[in-house]
């Protein structure tokens, strides 16, 4: 069966809610408490950079938004996806492995909400200096100095920890991967609550 673009549209947006519902109970409660909302935007980035306007907040550039996966919209508590690059992401993917990609972005996205709502200015401002403890391969996934401001970093390396640890619940527990530095993990703790009690 071949979905037209409005229903595959409708059906990633279902996919994101349904990894919501993985994640842990405590977690869930908290993106409910700060009001998280999910969606899909299909005219990307256009039509983000519309939703910015619409609540009054300056919208990111066209080059900011191109390869973004999701962006944050605080003033409507909302995560929005972007639907072209999401759909070409996971175009020939098997059912499995289409949730899994679908899954992690959106856990990724969900630690972004619950840092960018959570952190403060001062962790934030620690960012640079904890993305020098990164291992190699988890640092070059976070495009700094380019893609991200110094104050932007925290909440990337969150959301990375975050997608990274959601994703091993199921083999490894809620344990913490050896590679990861004591101070990331000290910061992210300090943010997501870890392990979670519920």
């Amino acid at each position: 069966m071949s979905l037209g673009a409005s229903g595959q549209f409708d059906r990633l947006l279902r996919e994101i809610r349904e990894a919501r519902t993985q994640l842990p109970v405590e977690h869930r409660n908290l993106l409910a408490q700060i009001g998280t909302h999910e969606g899909v935007v299909e005219d990307w980035p256009t039509g983000v950079q519309d939703l910015f306007r619409s609540v009054q907040e300056v919208p990111p550039s066209d080059a900011a938004l191109v390869n973004a996966a999701a962006v944050w919209l605080d003033g409507l508590r909302t995560v929005v996806f972007n639907g072209p690059l999401m759909l070409a992401a996971i175009t020939g993917l098997t059912d499995t492995s289409r949730k899994q990609l679908v899954a992690y972005i959106a856990w990724h996205e969900y630690g972004h909400a619950l840092s960018l709502t959570r952190s403060t200015l001062e962790q934030r401002r620690s960012g640079v200096h904890l993305l020098g403890l990164l291992s190699d391969g988890m640092r070059a996934s976070i495009d700094y100095p380019g893609g991200y401001g110094r104050l932007q970093v925290f909440d990337e390396i969150v959301a990375t920890v975050y997608a990274l640890l959601i994703s091993r619940i199921r083999t490894d527990g809620y344990g913490i991967p050896e590679f990861l530095h004591p101070e990331i993990v000290q910061a992210f703790k300090e943010v997501i609550p870890w392990p979670p009690s519920q």
